[in-house]
């Protein structure tokens, strides 16, 4: 290697094909802007190969004893006039050009894997000098090109055709020791020397590079923005799982991190606008995997969930905040306290994750057990990456992790692994749930088919003969098997017996209840209402429900006997008809309940219903109410059920009228014997 003093040149004579100037580079610390003069004197400071770590020199020069440094760079107008300015590291190459040159240009290229980083750091970038004169890299830099990241980029040099002399410098920041340190320069570049057109090539096989090394990432982020479309129809198609949307919400801000930080490492984004984009869809991100695995898991409104929920807005301060850092500093100050807050919330997350995933899990709940799985695995990737990253950086030279590995020209890291597998992970759960609501589904249909057939069994399509009488009914179920049931039963003397009910709840276990309730009218051979309803009363005692019950006896002269357990009152000619409060039927065994004689004259007209008439409501909450039924109650039941019904049926509507007719009145006159 020269000593210092020696005249050192790099010989680009015979460059026929681009050169790579990678030695016989002078080292030495100076602050302001003389060392990149062409005539500078560089003579006494040392040379250095263009080598990965590089040997340290003497940096006294960056010591300062007249107080604080000052920032040199092109945004001060006083650099490079202070002797006591901030230090920089320079690097300065003197180069021999061919006799007869054509237009040249410098490439400064820099690691694919140091640029698949973000980064937000606000460090002066290089600058170089040629011959003198600050040459600003082709392509989008802007007005302060530090603020960007740091890529590979084309300096045009002027050099005229007849010039063979060209004096090249760079300078950095002066830090002796980091990820930035002066030793470690050549780690992040290397200069090529050449014509535009080869080294343009040179340039696109670096960005072909930048997108082989994103490939799995960009293909992972495509997946996930599929996977979000997926979770979003599929939420549409299942309202009553929440988990499918907010898990949604979640891949789809997810999915676009790997595109921002593209274009950030390509130059596109200010390092500060990308990584406020970066951070602000992680925040989000997580709130909605937080909101993910509460209806996920069916976590109760504990505090802390409640906790994280209501505090999740601050998260939405974080990049505003840092974006205009710079502006004042009660920004500067806002923005630390969103940090704080941020960590904080971003640990509190962690633990709620893990421990609630891993509790799941220990109670054999395979599917949070799937989850977990990916989780344990992005943070060993994580791990691995950020570890790679630094280790990298700070020795100054690429280190390939052992959880790395190359397919072809692509690399697969472990984060990209695990990335894989959470999508893999989220399929599988999906498809499994899928049969599970399936089978789920096709057990309540075949429950509902065997309930409507016990239905269609228990309750009469068609009114039975009733003689003497005129019975009208209708029933609308208001979901496919309702709990609503009523018994017409024409006796041997002339009398008629009906009993209307409700049955709480749908389905097939009303449907069970319906069918007992049946059986035990049509076995039993009481026509009184009290003992009948006492009787029905002991067969649903010990069920899980309870039913509101009304019978009533019509006998052949006129006389009308009611008891009720708990059921709505009915209307004799538009009058309510005041019964005796009764218990339910199956609430408690032993009950005793009270009866009504009342008279029916011929053309008496007798309304009997389920609550599902006066329950009817509007979508504004007004009810149909007993004042419409009694308004209504002279109507025929077929027009009183759809009155309800139009209004807004919540329940099962049952309408009844009875109407006891004039022959019946005129045959017991007939049939009396002659005074």
């Amino acid at each position: 290697m020269p000593e210092p003093g020696a005249s050192v040149v790099f010989d680009a004579t015979a460059m026929g094909a681009p050169v790579v100037l990678d030695h016989n580079w002078r080292l030495g610390i100076a602050p302001g802007t003389d060392p990149a003069k062409p005539d500078f004197d560089d003579s006494q400071w040392p040379t250095r190969d263009a080598k990965d770590a590089m040997a340290e020199i003497d940096d006294s020069a960056a010591d300062d004893d007249n107080g604080p440094p000052k920032v040199h760079g092109p945004g001060n107008p006083d650099h490079g006039n202070h002797p006591h300015g901030r230090p920089f590291a320079w690097f300065r190459l003197h180069v021999q050009l061919p006799a007869q040159h054509g237009p040249l240009v410098l490439l400064v290229r820099v690691p694919v894997t140091r640029n698949t980083q973000i980064s937000v750091s606000t460090t002066v970038g290089m600058e170089l000098f040629v011959n003198g004169q600050l040459v600003p890299p082709e392509g989008r830099v802007g007005a302060t090109p530090e603020t960007f990241q740091q890529i590979s980029r084309i300096y045009p040099i002027n050099v005229p055709a007849g010039q063979t002399t060209l004096v090249l410098a760079a300078r950095i920041p002066f830090v002796a020791f980091g990820t930035d340190a002066y030793t470690s320069f050549f780690a992040h570049r290397t200069f090529f020397l050449g014509e535009r057109e080869d080294l343009v090539r040179h340039l696109d096989l670096w960005n072909h590079a930048m997108l082989f090394e994103r490939i799995p990432s960009l293909v992972d982020a495509g997946l996930k923005l599929l996977l979000a479309l997926f979770l979003f129809a599929l939420f549409f198609t299942q309202r009553d799982h929440p988990e499918y949307l907010w898990l949604g919400l979640h891949e789809i801000l997810v999915a676009p991190l790997v595109y921002a930080g593209l274009v950030g490492s390509m130059g596109q984004m200010e390092q500060i606008w990308t990584g406020a984009l970066v951070f602000q869809l992680l925040l989000i991100s997580a709130y909605f995997y937080f909101e993910f695995l509460v209806a996920f898991l069916a976590l109760r409104r504990r505090w802390y969930i409640l906790a994280l929920r209501y505090t999740a807005p601050l998260l939405l301060t974080f990049g505003p905040l840092l974006l205009f850092i710079r502006e004042s500093n009660a920004i500067f100050v806002g923005m630390i306290v969103s940090a704080v807050f941020c960590i904080f919330w971003i640990l509190m997350w962690l633990l709620f994750v893990g421990l609630n995933l891993t509790i799941a899990a220990m109670r054999r709940n395979y599917e949070a057990a799937l989850l977990l799985l990916p989780l344990l695995l992005s943070v060993v990737g994580l791990g691995e990456l950020a570890s790679t990253t630094a280790s990298s950086a700070w020795v100054g030279n690429t280190m390939q992790s052992p959880l790395s590995f190359q397919a072809g020209p692509i690399p697969i890291h472990f984060s990209d692994v695990a990335d894989f597998a959470g999508i893999f992970v989220i399929i599988l759960i999906i498809f499994g749930r899928f049969l599970r609501i399936h089978r789920e589904r096709e057990r309540a249909s075949s429950e509902l088919a065997a309930a409507r057939s016990v239905q269609e069994l228990m309750i009469p399509r068609e009114s039975p003969k009733t003689p003497g009488f005129h019975v009208d009914t209708v029933y609308t179920p208001a979901t496919e098997v309702g709990g609503d049931f009523f018994h017409i039963q024409a006796t041997g003397d002339g009398g008629l017996l009906i009993v209307i009910g409700d049955v709480a709840g749908h389905g097939l276990q009303a449907a069970m209840n319906v069918s007992m309730l049946m059986g035990a009218l049509r076995r039993a051979p009481l026509t009184h209402p009290a003992q009948l309803l006492a009787g029905l009363n002991k067969v649903l005692v010990g069920s899980a429900s309870f039913t509101t019950c009304q019978a009533a006896f019509f006998s052949a002269n006129g006389e009308l006997v009611i008891a009720s357990a708990g059921h709505p009152p009915p209307f004799l000619n538009s009058q309510e008809v005041t019964l005796p409060g009764g218990l339910p039927l199956g609430v408690i065994p032993d009950v005793v309940y009270e009866e009504v004689r009342l008279y029916l004259h011929p053309g008496d007209r007798l309304l009997m219903m389920s609550d599902g008439v006066a329950e009817a409501r509007k979508p504004n909450g007004e009810m149909f109410g007993f004042d419409r039924v009694r308004n209504l109650s002279n109507q025929s039941a077929f027009f009183i059920a759809d009155a309800a019904k139009d209004f807004g049926q919540e329940d099962d509507i049952t309408v009844l009228t009875v109407r006891r007719l004039v022959q019946t009145a005129a045959a017991e006159q007939t049939s009396q014997p002659a005074a």
